[in-house]
């Protein structure tokens, strides 16, 4: 099943007019106060760690459930080079009611000013159920009107309460937005996360996959099993990480993707208050393989995984080690495995995609129609994965 992904524009929104407000929040915080001149509410951008974490406890009050990718801790373990934190906390005269985790684009250093917010896998948004919507349109208004920063782009799944702000704002404040289907299947910045089903027990999972999938799902533990080998349950971080040091040069996947860089993985497992760390153990005590990544309130996402393919290559450890993952998460009772961005065969003859919108805000100044005309002028000379990103930039 093919992801789905549309894109809502807003080509000309019309210049908003914000009052200038405050929010009782600690003065150490970088932020650009604004307020809705038709309502009392009111945001701050935070762009330093340290204000962003002040929200922690905000945060789990205002999470309806227990979701580590919704902490500003975990946030801030997922940034990776090439962006910059802006989070915008917004707030009423009882407290904050809302908290978007947003992230600036940088590009050779060079701050873009185009701000993005992804929501395809739990959310971008924290708030209060009944004001989501409001929480949402203060957030995005602040940040079109903070000097410097010249567009938003946001990321929501259909039927969300997000989109239903976003088309809002659009409906109410530029009549004259375009609405166009882009998908950016091609592109290294549009990564989309693979969803498997899982079933009540493990043999009736087995059951659901094809004949030849479930006969060497049961060969290749049958064999890791029968040669002395054996499952580790639960490993520490410090062995998680030492694991993955160890199987880098081991593995094919990295041996291909020598550049890759595994800090900002290990992370945003370290950052989650629920990590997940198992692992493939050869009965010489060596690492064969290790997965990391998080549990959700139903089920667990997988962000990290290495075997060592190099020694092992006809023994699927891959294969074996998503196994034990499976079967471990139905035994707790959880209903799927998000595999990070994408997965191969033969998951992925069983997975489904969550339908995305994107959508788009552009500030209409001259100097920022005179970049896009110029960043779209250049990019048929830019090597691909910079074209990919000023395409994202632009688009």
């Amino acid at each position: 099943m093919k992801p789905q992904l549309n894109t809502l524009v807003l080509a000309k929104p019309q210049e908003l007019t914000l009052n200038r407000g405050s929010l009782a929040l600690e003065s150490s915080f970088a932020s650009h106060p604004t307020a809705s001149a038709t309502n009392d509410y009111s945001g701050v951008i935070l762009s330093s760690s340290t204000g962003i974490l002040q929200l922690g406890s905000v945060a789990r009050r205002l999470a309806q459930q227990d979701d580590p990718m919704l902490t500003p801790e975990f946030f801030l373990a997922s940034l990776s080079v090439g962006w910059r934190p802006r989070v915008v906390s917004v707030c009423n005269p009882r407290g904050v009611i809302g908290i978007l985790y947003a992230k600036e684009r940088v590009i050779w250093g060079i701050p873009t000013g185009i701000v993005y917010a992804d929501g395809s896998l739990s959310g971008t948004l924290v708030a209060n159920p009944l004001q989501k919507q409001n929480a949402l349109r203060v957030a995005i208004e602040t940040l079109l009107a903070s000097p410097g920063i010249r567009g938003v782009r946001l990321r929501v799944p259909q039927q969300s309460a997000e989109l239903d702000a976003a088309r809002e704002m659009i409906d109410t404040r530029s009549p004259n937005a375009r609405y166009n289907s882009s998908e950016y299947h091609d592109s290294p910045l549009w990564k989309h996360h693979a969803h498997l089903p899982l079933a009540g027990t493990y043999d009736q999972f087995l059951d659901g996959l094809g004949s030849k999938t479930r006969r060497n799902f049961r060969h290749y533990r049958r064999r890791f099993e029968t040669s002395g080998h054996t499952f580790v349950e639960r490993l520490s971080m410090d062995e998680l990480h030492s694991a993955t040091l160890d199987l880098i040069p081991k593995s094919e996947f990295t041996s291909r993707w020598q550049q890759l860089d595994f800090g900002m993985p290990l992370d945003t497992v370290a950052a989650a208050n629920r990590p997940l760390a198992i692992g493939l153990r050869h009965q010489n005590g060596e690492w064969l393989g290790v997965l990391g990544g998080w549990f959700t309130p139903s089920g667990a996402v997988l962000r990290i995984q290495l075997n060592n393919e190099r020694d092992f290559a006809s023994d699927s450890l891959s294969l074996v080690l998503r196994g034990y993952l499976i079967e471990l998460l139905i035994r707790q009772g959880l209903q799927e495995l998000v595999i990070w961005s994408d997965t191969g065969p033969p998951l992925s003859r069983y997975v489904s995609y969550v339908p995305t919108v994107g959508i788009r805000f552009d500030v209409p100044t001259y100097s920022w129609r005179v970049a896009a005309r110029f960043i779209s002028a250049i990019m048929p000379v830019l090597p691909k994965r910079l074209a990919a990103a000023a395409r994202w930039v632009i688009a």
